[in-house]
């Protein structure tokens, strides 16, 4: 399959992209890179976790090295010594070279200089713009998806206009964004806190199955199971209208098995053993589920 332009622009930004990472003392292994995609959407598979505020100085790098329209050329090497004794700061990838084999050069300016068989532009101004969409760290490797050319102009025209547009929304200003994002999760933070604070209260006052409309079940884990555990003889659960959670303490002699069984019959979807109810259920039957769990 021809290799696209498109594909060449985020190669080549892909090769500055690793060298800009390079130049800020980081000793890099690109794993992979996936730039040659139906979507235009780069990837780089990076052997190591690379902090958030060094991929957005490389960031800047390759776009400053786009501007400077750098001119790149290539050059074919009989084997992987010969290319390095003429580019002494070659890249390459050692899991995937033949150091016996020819080797192909890829001179960015005076840059970078990388061994690759895949197509690059010409010069660096044809990438146009150079722009990191999503970062990602999974088992010991960082993971970076970014875009070039007029995909990368609009996903940063898209990110500018959402930015404004929650600004005007919530009355503050583009530069200040952080700012308000930090204190935000404060105040979500101490919501939480004190949601959480209260639910331990009614637990104390009513063990049964306490009914908590909007909330999401799974935040309420943590206290369920911390009362039952300073509570063995109690059973309690909560449930938001889809979702129900009861846990069984230690020297409880309610039957959650039988219980369980009763509610499967009014359509629960859910598991049910000895210690435990948990899964989705219609809030149609939630009284009928109260009603049993009170008889």
């Amino acid at each position: 399959m021809e290799e696209s332009i498109e594909g060449a622009r985020l190669h080549t930004a892909e090769h500055v992209f690793a060298r800009a990472l390079q130049e800020q003392g980081l000793n890099i292994h690109v794993r992979k890179a996936d730039t040659y995609r139906p979507d235009n959407i780069g990837k780089a598979y990076v052997k190591e976790i690379i902090p958030f505020e060094k991929i957005m100085e490389a960031e800047k790098a390759v776009n400053a090295k786009i501007l400077e329209n750098l001119t790149i050329t290539e050059e074919n090497f009989e084997n992987l010594e010969e290319a390095m004794k003429k580019n002494p700061k070659l890249r390459f990838n050692e899991d995937r070279l033949d150091k016996e084999q020819q080797v192909r050069v890829v001179t960015i300016g005076q840059y970078d200089f990388s061994a690759c068989k895949h197509r690059h532009v010409e010069k660096t101004g044809e990438i146009t713009m150079f722009a990191v969409k999503r970062i990602s760290y999974l088992g010991g490797e960082t993971e970076i998806e970014f875009l070039a050319g007029n995909d990368a102009l609009l996903f940063i025209l898209q990110i500018k206009n959402e930015v404004i547009k929650v600004a005007m929304d919530r009355h503050f200003i583009p530069e200040k964004l952080s700012e308000y994002i930090k204190n935000e999760n404060e105040r979500i933070a101490e919501t939480e806190k004190e949601e959480k604070e209260m639910l331990y209260r009614l637990l104390e006052n009513d063990s049964g199955l306490i009914l908590l409309k909007g909330v999401k079940i799974s935040k309420f884990y943590g206290e369920l199971n911390y009362f039952v555990k300073a509570h063995p003889e109690k059973c309690t659960g909560i449930t938001n209208g889809q979702q129900i959670t009861v846990i069984k303490g230690k020297t409880c002699s309610t039957n959650l098995l039988e219980i369980g069984e009763k509610i499967k019959a009014l359509g629960f979807d859910g598991s049910v053993n000895e210690s435990s109810i948990n899964g989705k259920v219609n809030e149609r039957i939630i009284k009928e589920i109260e009603g049993l769990w009170k008889t």
